[in-house]
């Protein structure tokens, strides 16, 4: 099944520098196919990004349209038409909750820039020593330093810990593994009340925005909130003048059942982060959005907000987010991802009879698993067996690409893997993707020590 190409024959900087790597030639649809024509299940989308389905022309062809009309103006001298398009379709998707629109170049920038809006926001409303982030433990915002310094991910941090400043977490809202030891039934939104805590503690003048995946990404593979979670934070923000901004970046743009994942909650952001499907899995491309009195603060009194880079609100990415949109709407998508999850879901529940699928979780086509070694006392799996890495190695072997994560409790141990396949994903497609996940769990992954490369 496999073909690869090895790192002593390639000349490039790859994540694992001493693994072999298959070489993916084409896509179409949901499937990946290799250059020997092998075919992959993309059962995770790449990471969580390809929403439309891989090969699809039209997307294909707005890029060339746009290269050949006009592929690059700067947006600090000029605006441009596929730019003015694309603000208006996110604020329209977001039923005008959103009012104005920055695009970047992707969705660590999209996070980085809406820090810097919350900044310049209280700057401009004569506060200028709220500058504290706060966002949450186990979370995932970017790479570079500011949004590496704000993700909660341990291991993602570890190695660039001297370059990154001393921002604050909270505990995550996890109910599996409930870091004040309560139980749904017992809960008093300990993990939201955390927030008022951090911030008195700060001083609430010193505190700008508190930052939060509405469903978590890859460091927790699907975890909800409790109801009234969201809600409770809403309330703790505005009582202290602290921003909300949601990281969207994995789930925006319909991945969750919703075009925003917010939507599932009783609650509106002050500022919106967004990336990976704003492109649909077909250009590199990141936004924030924002409500109207955001921009109007700003607008009132400096008049400017001199951040950002140079490909931001490029033509060619425009065009893309446009068409992103239109495409959603146009073959109903969203329902489509709704529905698929809903069956998804469905089939994901039979795999609860393995000894070692301790929860499932997820919305749309965000569906996580966590494999414990006891589901009773949910005991974490030794990390020298690298289980979740070695089990989507079995996948690939048989067809089938899906992501992976570790450190799920508190950064030190814990499997998970994530499904986020394309929404145009079928009923079929998924039956074929669980039965070789049930494939895979049934090798012996347990048996020694593992030489997987895993983070």
């Amino acid at each position: 099944m496999e073909t690869n190409i090895s790192n002593d024959l390639s000349n490039v900087f790859h994540f694992f520098l001493n693994r072999e790597y298959i070489s993916i030639a084409n896509a179409k649809g949901i499937y990946l196919y290799d250059d020997k024509g092998n075919e992959y299940i993309d059962a995770s989308g790449g990471p969580i990004l390809c929403n439309l389905g891989h090969g699809i022309d039209e997307m294909a062809n707005v890029i060339g349209t746009q290269a050949k009309k006009l592929s690059y103006v700067h947006r600090i001298d000029f605006t441009n038409p596929p730019l003015e398009e694309a603000a208006k379709k996110v604020c329209k998707a977001s039923d005008y909750a959103m009012e104005k629109v920055f695009f970047v170049s992707g969705g660590t920038e999209a996070v980085e820039i809406g820090v810097k809006i919350a900044r310049k926001y209280h700057l401009d409303n004569g506060k200028p020593f709220k500058t504290r982030v706060i966002s949450r433990w186990q979370s995932y915002h970017g790479s570079t330093a500011g949004a590496l310094a704000w993700t909660g991910s341990t291991s993602r941090r570890s190695d660039f810990l001297p370059y990154l400043h001393d921002f604050t977490h909270i505990p995550p809202a996890y109910c599996y593994r409930c870091w004040f030891n309560k139980t749904p039934d017992t809960c008093n939104l300990e993990c939201a009340n955390a927030l008022e805590n951090e911030i008195m503690c700060l001083g609430p003048d010193n505190v700008s925005v508190f930052l939060a995946e509405p469903i978590s990404g890859m460091s927790l593979c699907g975890v909800v909130p409790k109801k009234g979670y969201f809600e409770r934070i809403r309330e703790i923000c505005d009582k202290f003048d602290v921003l909300l901004m949601f990281d969207e970046v994995m789930t925006g743009m319909g991945r969750t059942g919703k075009m925003f994942a917010y939507e599932h909650f009783d609650v509106v952001p002050d500022i919106l982060a967004l990336g990976k499907g704003l492109g649909g899995g077909y250009f590199p491309i990141g936004a924030v959005a924002v409500p109207g009195y955001i921009h109007k603060k700003i607008a009132d009194n400096s008049g400017m907000f001199g951040a950002g880079h140079s490909w931001g609100g490029n033509p060619l990415g425009c065009a893309v987010v446009s068409k992103t949109i239109d495409y959603l709407y146009e073959h109903d998508l969203i329902a489509q991802c709704e529905k698929m999850g809903e069956y998804l879901d469905h089939k994901l529940q039979d795999l609860y009879s393995h000894p070692m699928v301790g929860n499932i979780r997820g919305k749309g086509l965000m569906r996580g698993i966590e494999f414990v070694e006891n589901k009773k006392t949910k005991k974490t799996l030794d990390p020298k067996y690298a289980f979740s890495a070695r089990l989507a190695a079995e996948c690939l072997k048989r067809g089938m690409f899906i992501e992976y994560s570790g450190g799920c409790d508190r950064g030190q141990s814990g499997d998970m893997i994530m499904f986020g396949p394309p929404f145009i994903i079928n009923e079929t497609q998924i039956d074929k993707a669980i039965e070789i996940l049930n494939q895979a769990l049934g090798e012996d992954l347990l048996s020694h020590s593992s030489d997987v490369l895993t983070f």
